[in-house]
């Protein structure tokens, strides 16, 4: 039969009978006088009257009554209940009618804008009460009173919240008669002083009728600030990521919470109580009477309340699923309150659950701070109010969270291993967070002090509450008052009680009252610890693992009576107790004792060390240690042990409730958050080995007196011997490798768990928990004695351990022990090697070498005659040989070091350190190296790959190594030079590469070993400067020599000529700005000897010359009008020149000859084949080949040639198209420009077949195709020297100081250029015809193709150059062209029939036209203008770039005409030259093409000579003719 509970009287049974059977466990009983009331998990009230007759015993009938409770309390009047809504009804026992109902209300506010917010309802979660006063605590944790209570400012019926408490969260109250206790925890802020608490918690009042209000909250989210760190640990603005990663069972676990109770009542029968899959420290089923008592769901009040107020701005989230009080929707702001609240507790669940199936947080951690402050702020929570704790600095970060690898941890892992380590990290503090804030308990007592019911240890009245210190951070489960007399249960299992002690019920071995707590034992048991206790008005009743025990007043004789609760069966077991006035009850779970109460008894014992040593040894220890110069090893320790400390708290908590049938066996701490539990341990074990070795304790031992209470807890273990002299350092050793040796009591309870959980589910996750905690019970032997040898190590190793010792460093082998000798070492040198966790360290009598082992490579060398059992040692700067006696104790050293080498390296796969790795060195032997701090890629102790390198002069390079020099594309900085960025070769710049110049100056071009060299670009200075110019052409060893063109800004001089050692030497000429040209020879710098000069007018002079624009010796002048002087002259032009000469006047026409010039001009500068060579021998170099091959090759090596090239072609595309693609990746480009460039690079990178013997039109089709695409490509070869040769042609002839003269210089160079080109195109396509060489190709019988060099290039090449071009030919003929305009602008004034009379075109082209416009009607010039077709198409001229091109426009002009001419005259009408010649004027003055004069000039030069003849050629003269026509006309029609 089901038992529910046992009741008595005093120390005596009473026998009860359920009238109505109860639903639920009992979770509360109260009584008023002889009325007993209890309520149930499923919230429902039953009650009866105790009745006595005088014979029999008294009984008892319990009768379901109509009320939800959620809590119960009762005076000796009155009982009061909580009920769904939070309010509180207060009943008469006699009839169960409500007397009062009391509601809890805001009080009204005002905000800032002077609005009115209407007082809000606040919901009560559970209270108490006594005659004068009563205690709510609503569900955000905060405590409301009524009554006469002077202390905390309460005098008045209506209930007033305490502002004594205001930022505190209340997790227990209780009255007695005439006091009153709360238990409270820090609402969990980043703890500022004291003082500024205060004004941060006023909460910024918000009033939902206030316009103001409502824009407020839409614009700032401004409470939430990084700083805020809430009691889930997590940082505020984390909160709406962290949404999306909670687990559905933690969404569920939420809603549960707040689904109101009546549906509760539906779904739960009595059975289910154990919450299925959830994480054991939530409890779900119980009613919040219950969660009363578990302290973690006060932690999610704190937390909702926190979280409420820190996203009181967010309106969007929460969950709808919520059921929302109706009288609270048409209030915006409540929704939002409400609904903020609910999001804060799904973040607070999700985060509770942390541990749990699914949950991981997604935030990794971001950089040192966040771990410091959450650390900082767990300790925080330890400290007592006074404190201020010293933040831990940066740099004690790297140790804290130094996680050396264990085995089982894999050690290869990629970045998400790291990730996860973060996400790791993160979940320790949060779950370190948590167990330190259910410590942080501070129990505060008020009222009448008569009997030291305060806990003060006096009697004296406060008139303040009073905090009991003694229970300060215990973690008190429970408080319960009797009327003068108070209990506290404690998290560690203890018994505390105080006040008046007249029937003994606070302790046996007096009456007096005690003012001070008093720890209750029965003195039964050696280590007992209580499950559970109650008081009543005098008695106590204490729940002792091996019994129930009574003490106080009662009917029986004696002092301690054991109440029988053992029944037959094992059916049910003792779930808690409660006492009222004089009745006691214990109430009873229908499910067999879950039999872990030896563990439970262990690890609380254990928490309880660990509280006392913490207080008494790690704090004060903590306020000293700040001096020593390894502190924050110290300092790493203290808050490992913090750490472990808190979650022992948690594994207790859930270890408890898993005893208290709430959870599962698996969901104890130690299984289910096995990976932080275990990481924290193994973090706790890398601080204690790190003190150890530096033989930290004595340290400790100096600086802090061991208190008593620690010696005690210590002392059995000792020997009587060593008792007598136990030193303060064997006591701290003991106390801090205490948790250490203790772990061995996990495994025994991962047994005991597999036990009780029988055959359900979970049994693999016990298994598996069992397997770890075995590891890491191994391991930490195994890690102390490494650190206790290190300890010796560095005791004996003098002066090499006071510059070496570090507390993360371990001994792994030294060569005293395991001999280990260096090959051709001298006779009488003694060599000792040493081989730390990190570095090896050799030592040659007193001197040392460190050798970082993440730059060391060892292997083994095979036996010689010279040499056995040798291992090779290569680092950056040495490499040694080093041998051992045996062979087997080489393998032995050669693991070692392999091991260790492998654990300083990230991500080793397989077990031999890789011959390539990434790590740093700093060099301090090598010759080019030295002093310089290389962080990179290596290969066997040489950079190679990418890496950087740093002198300690400030020089700086980044990019590729080779072997151990510079050696490919990369970036060098020299402070007093410059920066440059290119291509190197063994360590110097060679290739192409850019210099920017400390002081402006900037390079580009061609470099060899560290000297420009090639063809470069240089711009000295600026507009501003003194000097400013920008020179283009060939460089050797770093001066200008060969053909060059320099643009001097300042004197607005442009030189075209050669350079010889950095100087103006050899054929030249310069144009100035005055617009005077001068060609000559140049020695150093200055024009000398024989030369010509052409000032702008077209005088000029040829003779010779001191230097440019200075005559000297015999010359002749030539005058603009045709008169010449001949003879000496001496002087500068622009002065006054002496002049002894004969004059020449010109008789001929009295017309000057305008564009005379003198007889050696053109012939005194570079000629065109000897420009830019430089820039076609680097692409003859990419390709392979010598420069142009004059001599006739056989076919045979021709084709092995060509072969040759074309795979240097293929090999170039690549590498410069993945370079590219590595520049995209780095600056991340549009896609579509990418598309389109890797589609050229497609074609481009096979090799073509064709075009290689004969010629097709199919292959010059094909062949034409892949130059038009190669030329376009900046990958490929051809396309580079295009844009090359585009770039320095425009530089040279475009620009702002262009002369006329220089148009011949320019037509010639493009000619040659164009013949350059195609001797490298001949290379690729031996086919196409020799260079200046025609080919015709029959297309079909009727068209023919004629194929040359012009051919092919010119469409190519003239595009790119044409703007220059045409500026000089448009210069040139400025006369004439302006001349042309002036005539046709005026003509194209008059209408059509005006211009064709004037032009004389025959009658029969226009007059039928005319006719048929007269007999429609229409004026006569709305008709189409005629020949307009015509026109158009002629226009199109300025479009076209190639002679080839533009003469094809001139054809389809003639095209057109003829077509218009036999719409009108029929279809077989034939011109003839005088029709036509008219015709086609009128044509070109109505086209009226610009610069015309100028196109037929650039056509002239650049036609091919086979066209002259052909049609084209007829009819380009036409166009000539028409144009010198026009010239000639008089402009005036009318003359």
């Amino acid at each position: 039969m089901d038992k529910h509970m046992y009741l008595w009287r005093g120390a005596d049974k009473l026998s009860f009978t359920f009238g109505d059977k109860p639903n639920g466990v009992i979770c509360k009983l109260v009584t008023v006088k002889d009325h007993i009331f209890a309520a149930t998990t499923t919230n429902n009230l039953y009650h009866g009257e105790v009745s006595f007759r005088d014979s029999a015993s008294p009984t008892l009938v319990f009768k379901r009554a109509q009320f939800d409770v959620v809590d119960l309390a009762s005076n000796s009047e009155h009982l009061f209940v909580v009920n769904n809504n939070g309010h509180v009804l207060k009943v008469n026992p006699q009839d169960m009618s409500v007397v009062d109902s009391i509601i809890l209300k805001e009080e009204v506010k005002y905000c800032s804008h002077g609005y009115k917010e209407e007082n809000e309802v606040v919901k009560v979660k559970f209270i108490a009460v006594s005659d004068q006063a009563a205690l709510f605590v609503t569900k955000s944790g905060q405590l409301w009173a009524s009554g006469n209570q002077p202390q905390i400012d309460v005098n008045s019926i209506e209930p007033k919240k305490v502002k004594f408490f205001e930022g505190r969260t209340v997790s227990e109250i209780a009255c007695g008669s005439n006091f009153n206790v709360a238990a409270v925890r820090k609402t969990t802020k980043l703890m500022k002083d004291d003082t500024d608490s205060e004004n941060e918690l006023e909460e910024e009042i918000f009033v939902n009728s206030c316009p103001q209000c409502l824009n407020n909250v839409m614009l700032s989210p401004g409470s939430v600030t990084s700083s805020d760190t809430c009691l889930t640990g997590l940082h505020a603005q984390q909160f709406s990521e962290d949404r999306s990663t909670n687990s559905i069972s933690a969404l569920s676990t939420a809603s549960k919470e707040h689904v109101s109770l009546p549906e509760m009542d539906k779904k739960e029968q009595p059975t289910e109580i154990i919450a299925n899959g959830e994480e054991c420290l939530n409890n779900l089923t119980d009613s919040d009477k219950d969660e009363k008592r578990n302290v973690i769901f006060i932690n999610t009040e704190t937390a909702r309340q926190f979280l409420t107020r820190q996203l009181s701005w967010v309106s969007s989230y929460g969950s709808a699923k919520e059921d929302i009080p109706m009288e609270s929707v048409d209030r915006s702001t409540r929704l939002i309150k409400q609904n903020v609240s609910n999001m804060a507790n799904l973040v607070y669940e999700g985060v509770k659950n942390v541990g749990g199936k699914v949950v991981t947080l997604s935030r990794h951690m971001s950089g040192s701070s966040d771990i410091n402050e959450s650390k900082a702020n767990s300790n925080e929570h330890l400290e007592e109010q006074g404190d201020t704790y010293i933040k831990p600095t940066a740099t004690s970060l790297a140790l804290s969270l130094r996680c050396e690898e264990f085995p089982w941890s894999s050690s290869t892992g990629s970045s998400e291993h790291e990730l996860s380590q973060h996400g790791l990290n993160e979940r320790i503090n949060t779950l370190s967070r948590t167990g330190s804030n259910i410590l942080a308990t501070e129990l505060w007592t008020w009222g009448d002090v008569q009997y030291g019911q305060l806990g003060t240890g006096d009697t004296i009245k406060r008139p303040r509450p009073v905090l009991v210190t003694k229970l300060s951070h215990t973690g008190i489960r429970k408080i319960s008052c009797g009327a003068f007399h108070v209990l506290a249960l404690t998290l560690d299992g203890r018994v505390f009680a105080w006040g008046r002690n007249n029937f003994k019920q606070v302790t046996l071995h007096t009456t007096i009252d005690q003012s001070a707590p008093q720890l209750f034992t029965t003195k039964l048991s050696s280590n007992e610890r209580a499950i559970d206790m109650a008081a009543g008005n005098f008695h106590s009743l204490v729940m002792m693992h091996h019994g129930l025990y009574f003490i106080g007043q009662s009917s029986k004789v004696g002092d301690m009576f054991q109440l029988d609760i053992q029944s037959k069966d094992e059916s049910n077991s003792p779930r808690e107790i409660f006492s009222s006035g004089q009745y006691s009850c214990c109430s009873v779970i229908n499910e067999p004792a879950i039999n872990v109460s030896e563990d439970l008894i262990n690890d609380q014992m254990f928490l309880e060390e660990m509280l006392t040593v913490y207080q008494n040894l790690i704090k004060p220890f903590q306020k000293k240690s700040g001096v020593t110069q390894e502190a924050n090893v110290y300092e790493t320790m203290c808050r490992c042990y913090a750490e472990l400390m808190h979650f022992s708290v948690l594994n207790v908590i859930s270890l408890w409730d898993y005893f208290n049938h709430i959870g599962e066996a698996y969901e104890v701490a130690i299984v289910a958050n096995i990976e932080e539990f275990t990481t924290v341990y193994k973090y706790y074990l890398n601080a204690i080995c790190d003190v150890i070795s530096l033989s930290g304790f004595m340290h400790i031992a100096k600086l802090i007196e061991v208190p008593q209470v620690v010696s005690n807890l210590f002392v059995h273990n000792l020997k009587i011997s060593d008792v007598i002299k136990h030193s303060n350092e064997i006591v701290i050793t003991m106390a801090l490798q205490h948790p250490l040796c203790k772990l061995n009591r996990y495994k025994n309870m991962i047994h005991s768990l597999i036990k009780s959980n029988g055959t359900k589910m979970g049994v693999e996750r016990l298994q598996e928990a069992l397997i770890k905690w075995e590891q890491v019970h191994d391991e930490q032997d195994k890690r102390q004695k490494e650190a206790e040898v290190t300890k010796l190590f560095w005791e004996n190793s003098g002066k090499l351990g006071e510059s070496l010792r570090s507390p993360n460093r371990r001994l792994i082998r030294e060569s005293k022990t395991y001999p280990l000798s260096i090959l051709n070492s001298g006779r009488f040198s003694s060599h000792w090697f040493v081989l730390l966790t990190d570095i090896f360290i050799h030592v040659t009598g007193t001197t040392h070498t460190i050798h970082p082992l993440r730059t060391l490579w060892v292997e083994l060398l095979p036996d010689s005659e010279n040499v056995q059992n040798a291992i090779s040692v290569v680092t950056p700067e040495d490499n040694f040989v080093l041998y051992t006696p045996t062979p087997s104790e080489r393998n032995e050293w050669l693991h070692a070091l392999q091991n260790t080498i492998k654990c300083n390296l990230q991500r080793v796969i397989g077990n031999v350190p890789p011959l390539a790795r990434s790590s740093s060195f700093s060099f301090t032997k090598h010759n080019v190296f030295k002093d310089a701090k290389y962080t990179g890629r290596w290969l066997n102790g040489k950079p190679h790959g990418s890496g950087k390198l740093e002198w300690s002069d400030s020089r700086t390079y980044v990019g590729q190594f080779h072997k151990g020099v510079i050696h490919g594309t990369g970036k060098m900085e020299i402070p007093m030079q410059g920066v440059y960025e290119g291509q190197w070769k063994d360590g110097q710049q060679n290739g192409y590469g850019t210099m920017k110049y400390i002081n402006g100056d900037f390079y580009e071009g061609y470099f060899k070993d560290g000297l420009p060299h090639g063809h470069g670009v240089k711009k000295e200075g600026h507009f501003m400067a003194s000097i400013a110019s920008v020179y283009i052409g060939e460089w050797a060893a770093g001066v200008k020599q060969g053909y060059g063109i320099m643009d001097d800004i300042m004197t607005g001089e442009k030189y075209l000529g050669s350079w010889s050692n950095g100087m103006k030497h050899g054929n030249g000429l310069i144009v100035t700005l005055d617009g005077i040209y001068y060609e000559g020879v140049f020695t150093q710098d200055v024009l000398t000897g024989h030369g010509v000069m052409v000032f702008e007018d077209g005088t000029h002079y040829e003779g010779e010359f001191k230097s440019a624009g200075i005559f000297c010796g015999k010359g002749t002048l030539t005058f603009r009008s045709g008169d010449k002087l001949e003879g000496n002259m001496n002087g500068a032009w622009n002065e006054g020149v002496k002049v002894i000469a004969t004059l020449h006047m010109n008789k001929a026409s009295g017309t000057a000859q305008p564009n005379s010039k003198p007889a050696s001009f053109g012939k005194l500068c570079v000629p065109p084949d000897q420009k830019w060579k430089a820039i076609f021998k680097q692409c003859y170099q990419q390709l392979g080949v010598s420069e142009p091959v004059t001599k006739n090759f056989n076919y045979n090596e021709k084709s092995v040639e060509t072969q040759k090239i074309w795979q240097n072609v293929a090999s170039i595309i690549t590498k410069s198209h993945q370079k590219t693609l590595q520049r995209k990746k780095l600056s991340t480009n549009t896609s579509n420009t990418k598309e389109r460039s890797s589609e050229t690079i497609d074609q481009l990178d096979k090799i073509p077949g064709f075009g290689r013997d004969k010629l097709t039109s199919q292959t010059y089709n094909e062949v034409h195709k892949y130059l038009v695409k190669a030329f376009e490509s900046p990958h490929h070869p051809l396309g580079a020297l295009l844009t090359e040769i585009a770039a320095v042609y425009t530089a040279t002839y475009g620009g702002v100081r262009v002369h006329p003269l220089l148009l011949s210089h320019a037509v010639s160079e493009l000619h040659s250029v164009t013949a350059r080109i195609y001797e490298i195109v001949l290379l690729l396509f031996p086919a196409l015809p020799r260079c200046g060489k025609e080919y015709i190709l029959e297309i079909d019988s009727e068209e023919e193709q004629v194929i040359s060099a012009a051919t092919i290039l010119h469409p190519i090449l003239l595009p790119r150059v044409h703007s220059a071009l045409f500026v000089l030919y448009a210069l040139h003929n400025k006369k004439e062209d302006d001349a042309y305009w002036e005539r046709l602008m005026k003509w194209n004034k008059q209408p059509d029939i005006t211009l064709m009379a004037f032009l004389e075109i025959d009658q029969k082209f226009w007059k039928t036209t005319n006719v048929i416009s007269i007999s429609d009607n229409s004026l006569p010039y709305q008709h189409e203008p005629y020949f307009s077709e015509a026109i158009e198409t002629l226009q199109q001229l300025k479009t076209t770039f190639s002679p080839l091109e533009k003469l094809l426009v001139v054809r389809n002009t003639f095209e057109q005409m003829t077509q218009a001419v036999q719409k009108q005259l029929g279809s077989t009408y034939l011109w003839t030259m005088d029709e036509l010649f008219p015709v086609f004027s009128f044509v070109v003055v109505r086209a009226s093409v610009l610069q015309l004069g100028s196109e037929i000039h650039f056509i002239e030069d650049f036609m091919e000579p086979y066209l002259q003849n052909g049609e084209l050629g007829i009819m380009f003269t036409t166009l000539k003719a028409c144009y010198y026509q026009i010239l000639q006309e008089k402009t005036n029609m009318g003359d």
